[in-house]
Formats: C-alpha cells, structure tokens, sequence
C-alpha cells in the first residue's frame, strides 16, 4: 500500500499541472467569439460558423503558414455526439515585414470559416453547444504574446433569428463578405522552371493586374523574404509571369495568389499544380545555399570566436564527436550537481557489491538517460512539424514544468532532512536504503532508470563548450542523423556512471558505508534547497510575485503533509493512526496544489523583462535594424534565467573590465530573454546555428560584415579581446 501511496502522491500534482495549462490566460490585445450564419438546422445538411478575432492596432495574427516567423492560429473542436466540423476556410493573408524576417497573417479583423455538419437524426427543437479551443500567438513589432480561449456556441434545430431580422441580415452580409475571402479554385495557372526558378504563369482575363503576392502552403519551401516581381510575358498574350525562389525541391506548387486589380479589387486564388520542366541541379543547389541560409552565414559560413564553434566540414561525423564531447562536459555542468549528489550516495551503496549487478545498474541509468533524449528530441520535430517554435531546453520555458521540478527537488530535500521516508520506490535516489537483498529487485533497477530520467531533465538546459553548434546542426538535418547527434550526446553525457559501474575497482577510493553517510545524506539535502531557490527564481520571473507567494504556500501545505505522513505511515503505529495520516497527507497535498495553480491563468501572461541592469536594453528586431543602419556597434546577451551558464557569465558581463571597454568602443548593450517561450528569439538563436542558450554576438561599424560570436563560457579577457577585434578603438557616440 506503500508503494501505492507514493505514486499517488506525486501523480496528484503532475495532473493537476497539466490540467492548468488549459486554462485560458489573461487578456491578450485580441479578442474572439464563434458565431453562426442565420440558418435553420437541420439533419445532414452543413451550416456555417465562424470564429471572429478582433485585433488591437498595432498586433496581428498569423496564417496557416506563418511565414518565417511566428505561429498560426490553432483550433482543437468539442463537438456533441454525431456533429462534425470541416476543416478551416482560411481568408487570405497578407504580409508582415519585421527586419530580416516576413510572416503571413491578419491585421485589424480576421474570420475563420467552418461547416458543421449535423447528425442524421436531430430531434425537432434541439439544442446543442458547440465548443473549441483556440490557441494562438498575437505579435507586434517589439513583443510577442501566445494565448488561449475556450469558446462555446449554443444552436438550436429551430431559426434562433426571426425575432431580430436586422441583426441576421447584417450576420448574413458579414459571413458573404468573409467568403469572398476565401480563395478560389478556378484561376488555370500553369507553374513552370526555369533558370532555377518556378515561373508562375497568371492568365489576365483582359483585367490590368498591378501587383501579386504568392503565399506558400508550408514554410520552408520557397524564398519568403522577397516579394516577386509581376511581369507581362511578350510570349504568352494575357498572360503574366511571377517568378518564385525554390528553397527545397519541389513537384507542385501550392498556396494562395492573391492579385491586385487595377482600381484596388484583390481576387485570391487556391495554387495546386504539378511544376513542368526538369530541376536544375545546379540552379537547385545554388538557390538553397544562399537563399535559405541568413547573410550571415553566405560569406564563408564561418562562425568567429577562439573557441573554435564548429565550422562542420567534417559534417556529421565531427558532429557526433562533438555531442559525445559536449555531453561528457554537461557532467561538470551545475545544473546536474544535485543529480550527481545523489548518484554519489548510490555508488557509495554498490561499493563492494557484485560486478554484474553494479553494471546493471548502470546500464538502467543509460537506458533511462537514452529514452529521455529520444523523446525530448522527438517532442521537438513533432513540435516543429505543427508549426511550434521552440529550440533545447523547451520544457523549462513552462512556468507548469518549472513547478513540477521545484515540487520533486523540495520533497526530496524533505526525505534526505528525515522528515519522511520515500520508500523502496525512491530508496536509491535518496540514499536511505541498505544494501541487502531487498535492494536487488527490479524495484531497485527502476530507481536507477528514472535517476537518469531525472537528470537528464535538469542538465538539457545546459550547454557547455562544443554543444551549442552540435545542437544547432544536427536539428538542420533529416531526423534520423538527428537522433544519431542526441544518441552521442546521451552516451556522452551517461559514459561516467557506465564506466564506473562496469569497472567497480574504481570504486575503492570511495569510503565504505557508515554514519558518515547520514551528515552527507543531509549536506544533499540542502544542495537540493539550493536548486529548489534557483528554480523558484526562475519561476518569479516567468510569472509574477503572487504566483510566487502560492507556490511558498503550496510547499509549506506538502513540508506538512510530509511530517504527518513520516510520523504517523510508519508500519509501528496502528492501522488506523497510518490510514488517518494518509488521508491528513493527502489532504494537505491537494491543498497545497490548489493553492499553487490558483494564479495558473497568469502563467501565460507576459511578464515584463528584468534585465540586470538599466542600460541593457530589450531586444527587438526593429532595434536591431536601426543600429545597423547606424553602423552603431552593439552586443546581443541571448540568455534565461534557468540557463545557470548564463548566470555565471553575467557577472563577467558585468565586471568592471568588460564594462570599462563596452563603454570606451561606444557598444549598445542588448539582452534577448528566453525563459519564457519567444518565438521571435527561437528565430534569432536558428539564425546563427543555435538552438539553445547562451549566445553572444557582437556586431561592428559595418553591417555586412559577419558578426563576431563568442565562446560559451566567458572570462573578461575573452571579451574585451573579442570586442576590440570586432569593433576597434572607435569614438564612442549616441545612437
């Protein structure tokens, strides 16, 4: 019952954390509501609703294909039984133009159509409520905002509008007007290649056409960042020509032609047509060398820096090398110093025991470490494949992740303090079981498996040197090769603990078992207090100081669950007293996840950026246009709070030394937050090859020359030195 006990014990706070992320946040600039055509309801006949977004001036939505930057909206149905939905009309976009970057999406006003098609029995004078989640990502051009409503619509088989005729007639004018801006299918364009690229060929119909835009159906497929050029064809009569860039191969062209007719009407049009003509090999490749990659990257694909980024020409076999390399480092990391205390107790306890056991051990900690990799690694591409911009260490951008870890840490803390015991299930992560036969059971080897789930969920955050350009490579290649780099990162990262466990001699410098062993059981305790802080931390500033104050709350209500539980769930007190502390402890636990997911509709929310000191400015796409225009020098800081790196190397960014020389070349210092999900960001980090934090790149006189990144880890000579070679002695001005 034990055992029983403890897994329901953490599972409670786990669900009810998932729940919490659907809940619908705090007011964003755009608000939404479902609507139906006036109609009248009935059995197998399709009626129209639609889902109305009014955006505030200066904000926009995104299109199915979002462009190079952003997310599209998002639409998950409740529908009762029988009822189903089409799949989205979606109006035509238009474009944003962000600095270097182009999205698709809705300005102003925007609506989405559906049909819903109802069962064939519909009783007469029926009700029905349909429902939908609708999720999406709201921009300017200084700040993005993810968000979330659940929406519900009441229908009735009889027509709900007789009473107000003016309003249905008006409800009738807005859903024909938002059909028109539905694309047509009926245009009979004919896509051809040549000369490396797709030829769009637009009959006229005798109308002037002043200008089109072409909007792919999927990212990445043609060059989005310029907007083509229209073109009358001598060779074709009433024909025009548009001319597109291919990123990736294609056999058929599809998207969205939206042209303009001369007085201002604009037509769109559905594009789905095989491309003629055979791929230009040479054509091909040169288009998506220089096309699909950032300026930055076209002169050299060299990245700067004396820590030797990687500059791949040895492809994926350097690749692999180098996430076996930078996962052994993630060891030394201290994000995973709580882990390592804890498997320090472990070996302490397999010291002296048999060479096959010990190595089975180690092989479940592998196994555990591996299958976290693989499912953080496809969590990310499945992620990506819809449309979602995250980058490594995505799952601690979740204020609900964030919370769960502080959860474990701070009742592990607990367990090593003495307050309670886990329990044969956690026996080997805490320490506290003896080394008998009992320990040996399939019990004891989950221990070690879920130990390496737990450390590998701690250590993704951190990259140290070698890992960041691995990173950033193998998520550019197809997703087998990827796993291979993630595979090599895990082994890299595992090879320690293998290696001891396989070779146990080794262990003979580690102190046998004795009452030493209670002091350092506590001196862990604490080193997980430590990480509980940081976390903690981290949370605030995702979030807010009353969401932090819950949580504080929310750990007190389980420090005194876990006290009544280690006082009265011991096998020597009565079944009653041990059934009563279970149900005090239990009540206390779902006290204390209630009061902190209280604050959990503000966990979405944008919070305001706290830089660490008032001349760091906040990143911005638009800023970073202006100090190029300049030829302003400046340094971009891509950091976050989880990322303990990047902490350590703040205080060298703050030192006097690197401050002195900051200020003396006259660089604009700018700091790019990501501890919470920014998609804008994620875009920035793929830009230089990086999928993860921390990056630094400093940018001199000269626009177009290639930035300068530095190193991982910083030291003040690494960065006064980087800065004189990329800016030189200078005049310091005002930008």
């Amino acid at each position: 019952m034990k055992q029983w006990f403890h897994f329901l014990f953490l599972t409670i706070f786990l669900c009810k954390a998932n729940i919490s992320c659907s809940q619908e946040p705090s007011q964003a600039p755009v608000q939404v509501k479902i609507v139906q055509e006036p109609s009248f309801i009935k059995p197998q006949e399709p009626f129209w609703v639609a889902f109305e977004f009014q955006i505030e001036e200066g904000w926009h939505l995104y299109w199915k294909n979002p462009g190079q930057v952003g997310m599209p909206i998002s639409i998950k149905w409740q529908l009762p039984e029988g009822f189903s939905a089409s799949a989205l009309k979606w109006p035509y976009p238009e474009r944003f133009e962000t600095s270097e970057l182009t999205g698709f999406g809705y300005a102003k006003e925007v609506k989405l159509l559906a049909q819903i098609m109802p069962p064939a029995h519909l009783e007469k004078d029926s009700s029905f409520e349909l429902g939908a989640q609708v999720d999406w990502l709201v921009c300017s051009s200084t700040a993005c905002q993810p968000d979330r409503a659940h929406l519900s619509l009441k229908v009735n088989s009889q027509f709900p509008f007789a009473e107000k005729k003016e309003q249905w007639q008006t409800s009738l004018q807005e859903f024909e007007k938002a059909r028109q801006k539905i694309p047509c299918n009926d245009l009979g364009a004919v896509a051809k290649r040549s000369h490396g690229l797709i030829e769009l060929q637009i009959p006229s119909d005798n109308q002037e056409m002043i200008q089109a835009q072409f909007f792919p159906e999927k990212q990445g497929e043609l060059e989005d960042r310029i907007s083509s050029q229209l073109a009358f064809s001598k060779d074709l009569p009433q024909t025009y020509l548009l001319q597109l860039k291919e990123i990736t191969p294609l056999t058929t062209l599809k998207g969205v032609l939206v042209l303009e007719i001369k007085g201002g009407e604009k037509k769109a049009f559905e594009i789905n047509c095989p491309i003629q003509g055979e791929t230009d090999a040479l054509s091909r490749v040169a288009t998506a060398e220089t096309i699909a990659r950032p300026r930055e990257k076209q002169q050299g694909e060299k990245q700067q820096g004396e820590n030797g980024d990687a500059e791949f020409a040895g492809g994926l076999g350097l690749a692999l090398a180098l996430a076996f390399l930078g996962g052994l480092i993630l060891n030394f990391m201290p994000c995973v110093l709580p882990i390592i205390s804890l498997k320090i107790m472990s070996f302490v306890k397999m010291a002296g025991q048999k060479r096959s056991l010990t190595f089975k051990h180690g092989l479940w900690f592998s196994l555990g470490v591996l299958l976290s990799f693989w499912l953080l690694v496809a969590a990310i591409f499945i992620l990506r494949s819809y449309g979602e911009v995250v980058g490594w260490g995505f799952q601690l951008q979740e204020p609900a992740f964030v919370v769960g870890l502080i959860c474990l840490f701070f009742l592990f803390a607990l367990s090593l303090f003495g307050i309670f015991e886990w329990g044969l299930i956690f026996s080997s992560w805490a320490g506290q079981a003896q080394v008998n036969s009992a320990s040996q059971t399939k019990e004891s080897f989950a221990n070690s498996f879920f130990s390496g789930i737990l450390a590998t969920a701690v250590a993704t955050p951190c990259t140290g040197p070698f890992l960041g350009s691995a990173l950033g490579y193998a998520l550019t290649l197809p997703a087998l090769q990827a796993l291979m780099v993630f595979t090599f990162l895990a082994l890299g990262m595992c090879a320690p603990y293998l290696l001891l466990s396989a070779f146990p001699a080794l262990l003979k410098f580690v102190p046998r078992p004795g009452p030493w062993m209670e002091t350092f059981k506590q001196l862990t305790g604490f080193i997980l207090l430590a990480a509980v802080v940081w976390l903690m931390w981290v949370f605030s500033a995702q979030t807010n100081s009353f969401s932090l104050i819950c949580l504080i709350t929310g750990l007190l209500c389980f420090s005194i669950g876990a006290w009544i539980y280690g006082r009265g769930g011991v096998p020597s007190v009565s079944k009653l007293k041990r059934v009563s502390a279970y149900a005090l402890t239990l009540l206390a636990l779902f006290i204390g996840v209630e009061v902190i997911l209280l604050p959990r509709a503000s966990w979405q929310a944008e919070t305001s950026s706290s830089n660490s000191s008032s001349d760091w400015e906040e990143f911005s796409l638009e800023r970073v246009a202006q100090l190029k225009a300049l030829g302003q020098p400046f340094l971009i800081d891509f950091t976050a709070k989880w990322c303990l790196i990047c902490q350590v190397n703040h205080l060298v960014l703050s030192s006097s030394e690197v401050q002195a020389k900051l200020d003396q070349l006259g660089v604009v210092k700018m700091k790019a937050d990501w501890t919470k999900n920014d998609p804008m960001i994620t875009k920035e980090l793929s830009k230089f090859g990086r999928n993860s934090v921390p990056l630094y790149v400093i940018y001199g006189q000269n626009s177009e020359k290639e930035p300068t990144i530095l190193p991982q880890v910083l030291t003040p000579e690494i960065v006064t030195s980087h800065l004189e070679n990329a800016v030189g002695k200078i005049i310091k001005r005002n930008s």
